[in-house]
């Protein structure tokens, strides 16, 4: 048995991350949400109130994970290995990152038309971010992960119609879109809203070698 390992067995779990970590995985749902709101709705003042509260909810996370990390840095005995966690809160960062990004391109490059498979992709991407939520709140009893490996399969589902999704949409929008301008809008809300998917697989795998190690 190794030092560390011995130390664990003495001294209580530090608990204080558990929240934490929902807190993030409730923020990445909203803003997933929104996201979605935003290709359902052309209303201008709508899409503008959106954008607005994905921002903010990216900020509130941003506050969340320096508390993550700060709190890291005290702690004695954390709930999982150390660089795990690290991981994990940095990909958690990223996904809602990721969907701040696709919203702000949406804002900022104000494209004439949206296809409506960008909808789909966001319904994907929404999808994916309820299942980090169920796969977060059972990080307290990882030795039962049956729902987290669960969730991450239709983590791994969900990436794999994301990734179809993108290249026949890709496809699609270069037959279709005539304006080099337009055409260069949508392909990089397209790409970013790809990259939140594969963000989203990240969250799973490394969810996974969490448990993995815990086993």
């Amino acid at each position: 048995m190794s030092l560390n390992s011995f130390f664990q067995k003495l001294v209580p779990t530090d608990l204080k991350f558990y929240p934490m970590f929902e807190n993030m995985a409730e923020l990445i749902v909203k803003a997933s949400s929104s996201q979605l709101l935003i290709f359902e709705h052309d209303d201008p003042v709508k899409q503008k109130d959106l954008f607005k509260l994905i921002k903010e909810l990216e900020n509130k996370a941003d506050e969340v994970v320096q508390t993550i990390f700060d709190e890291l840095d005290k702690s004695f005995v954390p709930p999982f290995d150390r660089e795990d966690m690290n991981v994990l809160t940095t990909s958690l960062d990223e996904v809602i990152n990721g969907i701040n990004g696709v919203a702000q391109r949406v804002r900022l490059y104000r494209p004439k038309e949206i296809p409506s498979e960008f909808k789909d992709f966001a319904k994907l991407i929404s999808k994916g971010c309820e299942q980090i939520n169920i796969s977060v709140k059972e990080l307290h009893d990882l030795k039962k992960p049956a729902k987290i490996l669960k969730a991450c399969k239709k983590i791994n589902d969900l990436e794999k119609e994301a990734d179809e999704l993108y290249h026949s949409t890709i496809s699609t929008i270069f037959k279709k879109e005539k304006d080099a301008i337009e055409l260069i809008k949508q392909k990089e809300m397209l790409e970013n809203l790809e990259k939140t998917a594969d963000r989203i697989k990240s969250v799973s795998n490394i969810l996974k070698i969490i448990i993995l190690k815990m086993s």
